[in-house]
């Protein structure tokens, strides 16, 4: 049963005649056509001169040309930003010609009509579906409407998000340690042997050495020489995680990059989340794509390091990401189950071993246990440790301490959830 009006063919279900009323203006007076657009309010198959798409609804057309839009089409800014890049991206119905044949969005990574209206930034040649750019996921409009004050504003190419001046010609190790002791290398490099760190209180020293089961306090990954450390605390830091700056200023789009794991660019997509991984398999969250071909990564895979340690192993292992030669058998030589051999493992070249990435570096692999903090809650220091079969319960809430971790007094022999502690100083 439905409502239905004979002129018009208009037909509606009876559900629908009470919903709220949503006014079109007869005539649009719109950014993105040279004349007025008239609403045609019977329903008829057409296909929309600004996103390609055939609809039959209501539309807008122009009298004088051979101009159809959707209402949303019509009512689209010839300007927007998006949180995702750094210049104003504007509304165009053309772009310079490329050598590839395929265009793809940089917001979805999904391929562009370049036959119909797209968002396009010329400085950058960023291209964007125009549903992708005014989506409330991706548009950036207190930028915008902070920044537009004039039409010549909009139509520049002038970097929007302005970076912090941090003095990239300071030196970077100066702002974060200090030397106390030098030594020149056989080259006549010089290298400091022994330093005051700014994340600790005692004096480091330069190690060279392998086989240390430890975690650096800086990345909480495994450590690998060189590095420093405290020998009155246990303290670790890579080398590299010390030289880092406490300041910088990012250069690059955190949206798209180059990964060793593959030759073309990556770009976050946001209609990957269930696709799956190339790396692992597995199908949730959003991933990077490759607009090239279709390899698909997710964060997962991307972080992960790209040499480990594994328990008493001498030997450190490598991520391999490449597939392995036909052999017919594939087994991880730690779970001892069955490998996809497309998908990426460690593997130590001295012994020939082959793990999955999951067996190797377990579920917490960048969780530091044993280390003590200080609460307010508590008057003793409180050390983080594992979920044992026991449970204590929560010296707070009372209740059992299921979480797989939790936060332990050795003196008072009590444990805390982790969200029932407020920090003070760790």
């Amino acid at each position: 049963m439905f409502y239905f009006c004979a002129p018009c063919s208009f037909v509606v279900h009876p559900d629908c005649t009470s919903l709220p009323s949503i006014e079109q203006p007869p005539t649009l007076e719109t950014e993105i056509h040279d004349h007025p657009l008239t609403l045609l309010q019977k329903s008829f198959p057409f296909t929309c001169n600004v996103c390609g798409r055939v609809s039959c609804s209501m539309f807008y057309f122009c009298n004088m040309y051979s101009f159809f839009a959707h209402s949303g089409c019509a009512s689209l800014p010839l300007v927007v930003k998006v949180i995702r890049h750094e210049h104003p991206i504007n509304l165009t119905y053309s772009i310079p010609a490329t050598q590839s044949s395929r265009v793809v969005c940089k917001l979805c990574v999904d391929t562009v009509n370049t036959n119909y209206a797209i968002y396009y930034c010329s400085s950058c040649d960023f291209v964007a579906h125009l549903h992708c750019a005014t989506s409330k996921a991706e548009r950036d409009d207190q930028t915008l409407l902070q920044n537009f004050e004039d039409k010549e504003f909009c139509e520049s190419s002038k970097p929007i998000l302005e970076c912090e001046d941090i003095g990239t010609d300071e030196s970077i190790g100066s702002s974060t340690f200090i030397v106390k002791m030098i030594k020149v290398g056989v080259d006549g490099i010089e290298i400091a042997t022994k330093i005051k760190h700014f994340s600790h209180e005692h004096d480091l020293e330069l190690i060279d050495k392998h086989g240390i089961n430890e975690k650096c306090e800086g990345c909480v990954r495994s450590i690998f020489p060189p590095f420093y450390t405290c020998a009155q605390c246990g303290f670790f830091l890579h080398k590299s995680c010390v030289e880092l700056s406490r300041k910088i200023r990012h250069p690059s789009n955190p949206y798209m990059f180059k990964h060793a794991c593959h030759e073309h660019q990556l770009i976050l997509s946001t209609l990957s989340y269930y696709w799956k991984c190339s790396c692992c398999g597995l199908d949730q969250g959003y991933k990077f794509l490759c607009a090239d071909c279709e390899f698909i990564v997710d964060f997962k895979c991307l972080t992960l390091s790209y040499t480990t340690r594994y328990r008493e192993h001498e030997h450190p292992f490598t991520l391999c990401y490449t597939p392995e030669e036909d052999s017919g058998e594939y087994y991880c030589d730690i779970c001892e189950e069955e490998r996809d051999p497309t998908y990426w493992f460690y593997y130590c070249a001295d012994c020939l071993y082959r793990t999955h990435p999951k067996c190797i570096l377990k579920k917490f692999r960048n969780i530091k246990f044993e280390k003590a903090c200080t609460f307010d809650i508590h008057q003793h220091p409180l050390t983080l440790v594992r979920k044992t079969e026991h449970e204590p319960l929560c010296k707070k809430c009372g209740k059992a301490c299921t979480n797989p971790f939790s936060y332990e007094c050795v003196k008072c022999n009590f444990n805390f959830h982790e969200n029932c502690l407020r920090p003070s100083t760790t």
